[in-house]
């Protein structure tokens, strides 16, 4: 279920007070009045037409000139795709992406790590369309975050673990810390994660970092997704060989000058 976004006190600047309306609009998925966003948001009516006619001016939102409501404009995609494409070097690594997934028949994902989630940033494949791209998954239930973690001293690995609150996504879902440790100590040796239906039932996916020039420590992790009826007809090995490839092959594009 989709959150209501913040009210008016947890948004005090024009940036994050815009970011909430636009939020706002997206939730709702039809125009709104000044008023309706007003009271939805907390926000003074004053302050809040200033920002509307911002978010208009850059091609943000639209107003309706028939009934004055305000609603999100598509020229936002604009914005959208600059963010894909220049984004942790999605525009250098998606010929390589396409080409993998089509190779190995499954989809593949570009993570980053975001808090204690982590965020697909960049996909291809069958799986890997428009509603992917920010998807995220608690760190401890990701083959992408733990992987990831694994490479940080274990000092800090706690903050990542699964802790009181956290709820299952699956019955897979592992919520012992003591496992995600050692999820994590057998990730740093081996160098890939797996995560078996951990963030979906239907999901299997096996992750390895992807090292870029002068970024340390490392901040992205490729990873293969595979139907969990598909992966059970697939050699287990042959996809952890697959995924360290695909991670060197990325590295050397990335070591590339442009």
């Amino acid at each position: 279920m989709s959150q209501s976004p913040p009210r008016h006190e947890r948004t005090a600047t024009p940036l994050t007070q815009g970011i909430a309306v636009v939020r706002l609009l997206l939730q709702r998925g039809y125009a709104l009045g000044v008023t309706q966003i007003a009271n939805e948001l907390g926000m003074p009516k004053s302050s809040l037409h200033r920002l509307l006619k911002t978010l208009c001016q850059i091609g943000f939102l639209q107003q309706n000139p028939r009934n004055y409501r305000y609603g999100v404009d598509a020229r936002i995609f604009e914005f959208v795709h600059e963010v894909a494409a220049h984004f942790a070097h999605n525009m250098r690594l998606d010929a390589e992406l396409r080409k993998t997934a089509a190779a190995l028949d499954a989809s593949v994902y570009v993570d980053m790590l975001g808090g204690r989630y982590a965020y697909v940033v960049c996909a291809a494949g069958d799986e890997g369309n428009t509603m992917r791209l920010g998807q995220n998954s608690l760190i401890h239930s990701s083959s992408p975050g733990k992987v990831l973690v694994a490479q940080m001293p274990e000092s800090e690995w706690p903050k990542y673990a699964p802790r009181e609150g956290d709820e299952a996504t699956t019955p897979h879902t592992n919520l012992s810390p003591e496992r995600f440790y050692a999820q994590l100590r057998q990730a740093r040796e081996k160098g890939f994660a797996w995560n078996i239906r951990e963030s979906s039932k239907d999901h299997v996916s096996i992750a390895a970092i992807v090292r870029e020039p002068l970024v340390n420590p490392p901040r992205l992790a490729v990873a293969l997704l595979l139907r969990h009826d598909v992966y059970i007809h697939r050699d287990q090995a042959e996809l952890e060989q697959s995924v360290l490839k695909l991670a060197a092959r990325l590295e050397r594009i990335l070591a590339m000058k442009r």
